[in-house]
């Protein structure tokens, strides 16, 4: 029987591991680019430090008294000629179980616009594991009440207000746009009593790769070429412990599968079904999305384009997929991009 040295054994592994290699790349080429380009992404350094000298920072202020995760950060920069600084209203992401207000990408979208002037709200809100849907969400809406309710006490100008959100907060931010002061306004606000309702209506939704339709993913995940296996590996810090026997992080934050919801039931959760019966006229859309995010689909933000284009008109709708980015990568937070959504919410909140 003829011997092979472990050099020569070792030597047939890595030609079996490279042509494996290979193989993979060609039948799952796309997959393949969106994870070289995901793991090759520029990293922003960022410095951490709470301090800011540009105005006034409150911290941990609570909007309402429900859960003492119902609070928020504001910053509000001083002004040199007196005028009141627009608001500006954050909201993180983190798959609906992870984050706080002070997560990196909100402080990526908030360092950027306080120091351009703006008074920045972020929201820290109930994950899924305290409360289920529609908790987050009327969090996030019993805030943006607040926010109006006590703009002359902070300093800031809320009557026009836009309202960012990535990923998980890209939902809710889109939610929060294209619902009316009769949906998800369960939760009273602080004060609420003594100062009268306000109304939670956003003018302007920057949505950076947030899910509008989870029912539409696993088909889009095959038109761009993305398999199980990839996106499984992509999103293995969501643990099976935490979804508590439900199929994905929507089906936990509902608390029933969507793949076992009704069509009515699940049109409750739909940003589409909401588009479709609200009148969001003059309100208008800046909408972000990487082309190689395998977490959510972009077909997600084409969509979503799409039908508030539709309803909103073009002009109104500003769609923007950047080449080479993956889920929340650093560069979509970019001075050159960030300077861009300046100049479009200036535009349309005069």
């Amino acid at each position: 029987m003829k011997k092979f040295s472990i050099g020569r054994i070792i030597g047939i592994i890595l030609a079996v591991l490279v042509i494996a290699a290979l193989i993979i790349a060609a039948v799952w080429h796309k997959a393949a680019y969106a994870v070289f380009k995901n793991l090759t992404v520029e990293k922003y350094d960022m410095d951490q430090s709470p301090e800011w000298d540009g105005g006034m920072s409150c911290i941990k202020v609570p909007y309402a008294e429900e859960s003492e995760n119902q609070y928020l950060d504001l910053y509000v920069p001083d002004t040199a000629d007196g005028t009141l600084p627009q608001l500006y209203v954050i909201i993180h992401g983190g798959g609906f179980i992870a984050n706080d207000s002070q997560s990196r990408q909100a402080q990526l979208m908030y360092r950027y616009f306080r120091d351009h002037g703006y008074a920045c709200a972020t929201i820290n809100y109930r994950l899924a594991q305290e409360a289920p849907f529609p908790g987050a969400l009327c969090d996030c809406k019993a805030a943006i009440r607040f926010l109006r309710a006590h703009a002359a006490e902070y300093g800031y100008d809320a009557e026009k207000i836009p309202v960012f959100g990535e990923s998980a907060g890209g939902y809710l931010a889109i939610m929060c746009s294209v619902t009316n002061d009769d949906e998800f306004n369960d939760i009273a606000f602080i004060d609420q009593d003594e100062l009268g309702d306000f109304t939670s209506r956003v003018d302007l939704l920057v949505d950076y790769y947030g899910i509008c339709n989870e029912r539409k993913t696993a088909e889009q995940w095959k038109q761009l070429g993305i398999p199980d296996l990839v996106f499984n590996i992509a999103n293995s810090w969501i643990s099976g412990d935490t979804l508590q026997g439900f199929e994905n992080i929507h089906s936990f934050w509902y608390r029933k599968n969507v793949s076992e919801m009704t069509d009515e039931e699940f049109a409750v959760t739909s940003a589409e079904h909401y588009i479709a019966e609200n009148d969001l006229s003059g309100m208008a859309a800046w909408i972000v999305h990487g082309d190689c995010d395998i977490t959510v689909p972009y077909l997600q933000s084409v969509d979503l384009a799409a039908v508030l284009g539709k309803e909103l008109g073009a002009d109104n709708v500003s769609y923007h997929l950047i080449p080479g980015m993956g889920h929340a990568s650093d560069p979509l937070y970019s001075d050159e991009l960030l300077g861009e959504l300046d100049a479009f919410m200036k535009e349309k909140l005069k």
